[in-house]
């Protein structure tokens, strides 16, 4: 078994490393050579996880449960990928399962996710709470604020946008915000957006757009998700800070700057 141990090391060596297709072409090939090991499915799982393949990455994380039923590990990575294609009964069943098995972050993390998502915020923070004190590095606890004080924050992000986003965003393009992504938003692109998406451009980018004599139609709309945003801050200032982020990205795709030219010119 030590060609096993190696193996599972250099895969795991190449997934801290980002080194993701290496780490793939690692995973698969182990696969071949080790198709009755769980773990070998589930690093398989993890590198096609990074590499966006999140149906292949499904396929992996089924095969290693099915292998090691009673694996905590396998069956949270098989709610995780289950929450990502917006299998929310499935992954909620699973989750439930590995915490029945051994408590443990991810799994709580998931249940805590999918109880946001069902408007249950009092089951969330205790969720939010115990991922938290399994693993307080991955998960620190989100920054709850009311829906009017939320708004207050993106308010002032706004004015920190610069003048031509801001122009934008005067009839522009719309604002609106949400508690978390709706499944019909998700399920607009194959595979699903990330459940935990922070913002969400809907409309046609300016230079897509064919000059028309028509009615003006309704303004396009960047979507802000309060609860994820909840989520990657600590404070208020960084609750500010991460909302201007994520409207100046997505304006910018209205304007029809791509990512590179975004991180170029910086938010100002």
């Amino acid at each position: 078994m030590e060609d096993l141990e190696n193996t599972l090391e250099a895969i795991d060596e190449a997934l801290d490393a980002d080194e993701v297709d290496e780490a793939l072409r690692l995973a698969k090939r182990a696969r071949k050579e080790f198709p009755a090991e769980p773990e070998v499915h589930l690093l398989l799982g993890d590198a096609l996880l990074a590499c966006d393949e999140m149906h292949e990455a499904r396929r992996a994380y089924e095969e290693a449960a099915r292998l090691a039923p009673e694996s905590p590990d396998a069956l949270a990575s098989l709610a995780w990928a289950h929450y990502q294609l917006t299998d929310f009964d499935a992954a909620r069943t699973v989750a439930q399962r590995s915490n029945e098995l051994h408590a443990n972050a991810l799994a709580t993390s998931i249940l805590g996710r999918l109880a946001e998502r069902a408007a249950k915020l009092e089951d969330a923070n205790r969720l939010a709470q115990r991922a938290h004190a399994l693993d307080p590095d991955t998960y620190p606890l989100p920054m709850r604020i009311s829906e009017e004080e939320f708004r207050d924050v993106v308010s002032e992000a706004l004015d920190r946008l610069p003048e031509e986003f801001r122009r934008a965003l005067d009839g522009e393009v719309a604002v609106l915000v949400e508690p978390v992504p709706s499944v019909e938003i998700l399920k607009s692109e194959d595979p699903p957006w990330d459940p935990e998406l922070l913002g969400l451009y809907v409309g046609v980018p300016l230079p897509k757009r064919e000059v028309s004599l028509a009615a003006p139609k309704l303004p396009d709309i960047v979507y802000l998700f309060q609860r994820n945003l909840e989520h990657v801050a600590t404070d208020r200032e960084e609750l500010v800070e991460q909302i201007a982020v994520t409207v100046y990205h997505e304006v910018g795709h209205y304007l029809g700057y791509d990512d590179d030219e975004l991180d170029e010119r910086g938010i100002g």
